[in-house]
């Protein structure tokens, strides 16, 4: 917000669980009004132009400086990303210094991060422990999955700077959960580790959730409404945590998160007001040439920045969904279409090794398809028969 990608595939909008998993996907995505109907849409000016920034209430050009003089004057900033663009997280870096700069403090929140990892991020930013331990102590391989080094420039930013980074999400095991079996089947103590509060009844927010429910495949989720219950212990806990963090600091807040939590007022900035409905905030979203100029408006975000295209960067894809096993990792599920069902990969089995590398956790399929190049050899357990399968990786 997470299955892992480098498992299930590339880009944004696929299943968010981490690697041990069911499914839940994420939306496509700011002003302090909520959610509210679509706000008319200003063309920009064409053809786009890299570097730059779209006001999109007026359709108006603006540069860094007016942007960051603007940004400076709300409480919270959202930025948005798709994860794997380079250039979506060199904008985000760029606001980041932008603000730092002009004298305030600015806390830096992260999607990425669990809220329950924070007494890690905090001794990370103290200097207190080496980035190698800070990753694996955060689970960084199997929590979120995408490369370090895209999010690297945030992170040392604010420890250079002795300022904090807040990890505002919800744990995957439980959310996982939710999409299985519902937000009823929580224990105390599991519901105790999401967000106080679920607004369930919005039927916009419904709208827009199950646009994606209907567009991709269920796998193990429940049915809607424990979709929907995924999708707001995300959601719902990042809101909350961020809330809270206003009530007890002075600093303002830059908050980097997936496009699809903050576009047309709904996801994060809309239930952070419903908990502190005086918060000023702004939005901003990264955009690259080719984006098409007639879907930049306000419903985007209220500012919109216009960058270079750049590969995203890429990992080789499995096509499966996998979850801790006693030796190795279960296979969940194997998506259609994917390496996996080529080669006749099953529910069940059990990856023991790759490429001669023995696998025990997430994180060591991770690290091993990295190293694979075009094709891998999967060592398997069978109904307890051990198979060797030679398996041809797409990127």
């Amino acid at each position: 917000m997470r299955l892992n990608r480098r498992l299930y595939g590339n880009g944004h909008a696929k299943a968010r669980f981490g690697a041990a998993c069911a499914v839940l996907f994420t939306l496509a995505g700011c002003s302090a009004a909520g959610g509210l109907p679509p706000s008319p849409r200003p063309h920009p000016p064409l053809p786009l132009r890299a570097g730059e920034i779209i006001e999109t209430s007026s359709g108006r050009v603006i540069d860094w400086n007016e942007l960051a003089a603007r940004l400076s004057k709300v409480a919270v900033v959202y930025v948005g990303e798709t994860h794997t663009s380079v250039e979506d997280h060199r904008v985000q870096l760029e606001i980041l210094e932008r603000l730092s700069r002009k004298g305030g403090c600015v806390q830096l929140g992260m999607e990425m991060f669990p809220a329950e990892t924070q007494p890690v991020l905090d001794r990370y930013t103290a200097g207190e422990m080496s980035e190698r331990a800070f990753l694996k102590e955060v689970r960084w391989d199997e929590v979120w999955g995408f490369p370090y080094s895209l999010y690297k420039g945030l992170i040392d930013w604010q420890k250079r700077r002795h300022m904090p980074v807040v990890g505002l999400n919800a744990p995957n095991s439980i959310v996982r959960k939710i999409a299985r079996h519902g937000l009823g089947s929580l224990t105390a103590a599991e519901r105790s580790r999401v967000a106080r509060v679920f607004h369930l009844d919005d039927p916009g927010d419904r709208e827009r959730v199950e646009k994606a429910f209907k567009a991709h495949g269920k796998f193990e989720i429940k049915d809607f409404q424990s979709f929907f219950e995924a999708q707001l212990a995300w959601e719902e806990t990042m809101a909350q945590t961020l809330a809270r963090l206003l009530d007890r600091t002075d600093c303002q807040v830059l908050v980097a998160l997936g496009n699809g939590h903050i576009n047309k007022r709904y996801g994060v900035p809309h239930l952070t007001l419903l908990r502190r409905p005086d918060t000023t905030f702004g939005t901003v979203v990264p955009v690259p040439l080719d984006f098409p100029p007639d879907k930049i408006g306000p419903d985007l975000a209220d500012y919109v920045v216009i960058t270079a295209q750049s590969e995203p960067v890429h990992h080789p894809r499995l096509g499966v969904l996998i979850e801790p096993a006693a030796s190795g990792v279960r296979i969940a599920a194997v998506l259609p279409g994917t390496p996996a069902a080529a080669a006749h990969l099953q529910k069940g089995d059990i990856i023991l090794g790759i490429d001669g590398a023995p696998v025990k956790a997430t994180r060591d399929v991770l690290r091993a398809l990295d190293k694979c190049g075009t094709t891998c050899r999967l060592l398997l357990q069978r109904d307890t028969v051990p198979l060797t399968i030679d398996l041809r990786l797409s990127p």
